[in-house]
């Protein structure tokens, strides 16, 4: 009967406690901030990504929207991010230094921590440029087999400018390190695109 009465009293206990967590964890989604992207997005993917000149010739991209994201901010300026990117590598390219005999595949998934200067601000501003940094993988079937598929460590920055009732612009400059294949497998991402600021379901002032 002891073991019965104290079985019943743990389950009773974990219920109660998952209840707790999930309604914790509800109403932080409530107070949360989200804002969401569609972007056109540029590869620069030549093997030589510390020459900053202005090259068409390097540029891998395909029609808007070619990338998505997501960001859910925390307080205090700081953002947890996610974002997915999609083109295509044309014949005759260069990547790694090596022009490409076909079209091929390029993919890419990263997560991101982004921190927002307009925090720094007394009243709310169109102008919102931040830092981020974070990890990712990369698909690339045009270079080398060992180099096809990669982690990468990120470092970039961006802005947003907020136009409209939410709506507002997004650019973004970021540079790829891969963890493996050398330097010349790094690469440079930037985008361009739309993003949506949704307001918290709580109704609360949105989180900066």
């Amino acid at each position: 009967m002891n073991y019965f009465k104290n079985a019943l009293f743990t389950i009773v206990a974990l219920v109660v406690f998952s209840n707790t967590n999930a309604q914790t964890f509800a109403q932080r989604l409530k107070n949360t901030t989200f804002v969401f992207g569609l972007s056109e997005h540029i590869v620069i993917d030549n093997g030589k990504e510390y020459q900053f000149k202005f090259d068409t010739k390097s540029w891998n991209l395909l029609p808007f929207p070619s990338k998505i994201s997501a960001e859910a901010f925390l307080k205090k300026g700081w953002s947890l991010g996610t974002e997915f990117a999609y083109t295509s590598y044309k014949a005759n390219a260069i990547v790694d230094n090596v022009a490409l005999l076909k079209d091929n595949t390029f993919f890419s998934g990263d997560f991101h921590i982004r921190y927002h200067f307009d925090i720094l601000y007394k009243t709310p501003s169109f102008f919102d440029p931040y830092l981020m940094t974070g990890m990712g993988f990369t698909y690339r079937s045009g270079v080398n087999k060992t180099q096809t598929s990669t982690g990468t460590n990120n470092i970039g920055v961006g802005c947003n400018f907020w136009i409209y009732k939410g709506f507002g612009l997004s650019l973004q400059s970021v540079g790829k390190f891969t963890m493996k294949g050398g330097t010349k497998s790094n690469y440079l991402h930037h985008s361009v695109g739309l993003v949506y600021k949704l307001k918290p379901l709580s109704g609360k002032p949105p989180l900066k």
